[in-house]
């Protein structure tokens, strides 16, 4: 059915499942490259930040859930023909090149499905509603969350990505907002954070 790296639009949605599942073997590379032997796929990930998403807007009723969970659940599909670009990888593209490859992407993967799928990775990348917002702090959480995690099982090389714990915005979602702190405050007695947790 589905080729490795396919160039063409899915004419069903049964290839586009069984492409999918090729997302359990899509490393996320940022941890690859500083020395995790056997990093988290894509798939793992995004299993990970729609839990979190779930969990944290059951605490915030003027969040669509069930959008907000659509946006964490196609932000990265593209990925299955991509691969996972490194953050360092946007410094040598064209601006605006990797979201427009993205989206390219969504319209052939995602055509079995419609419109839906392009029109939420557009509402992902803009960050315009408070879903895609929400959804996207999320995501940068769920980094440094697998990353304490990674450290916690004895990972070094990963400073850089846990210092970024401390200027990690919330979004002005205060459950985010507490699941920082909480993170911040375990670290802190772990002996691994870089600066005191901020006190209440």
């Amino acid at each position: 059915m589905t080729q490795p790296n396919n160039t063409s639009a899915n004419a069903s949605l049964l290839q586009l499942v069984l492409e999918l599942q090729s997302l359990d073997n899509v490393p996320r590379t940022g941890y690859n490259l500083r020395g995790i032997a056997h990093p988290e796929s894509v798939s793992e990930h995004s299993f990970h930040l729609i839990f979190l998403v779930w969990s944290l807007a059951l605490e915030l009723p003027d969040i669509d859930r069930l959008r907000a969970l659509e946006l964490a659940l196609i932000h990265d599909l593209a990925e299955v023909r991509t691969g996972d670009l490194p953050r360092t990888a946007s410094h040598y593209l064209p601006s605006g090149a990797k979201a427009a490859c993205e989206l390219a992407v969504a319209e052939d993967l995602l055509a079995p499905i419609g419109r839906r799928g392009c029109d939420l990775m557009r509402e992902y990348q803009a960050k315009e509603t408070p879903e895609a917002r929400f959804v996207s702090c999320c995501d940068k959480l769920q980094l440094l969350l697998k990353v304490t995690m990674y450290e916690r099982w004895g990972a070094g090389g990963l400073a850089e990505f846990s210092a970024a714990l401390d200027d990690l915005s919330d979004g002005g979602f205060p459950p985010v907002a507490r699941l920082i702190e909480d993170l911040k405050a375990w670290r802190h007695r772990q002996g691994w954070a870089a600066t005191e947790p901020q006190e209440d």
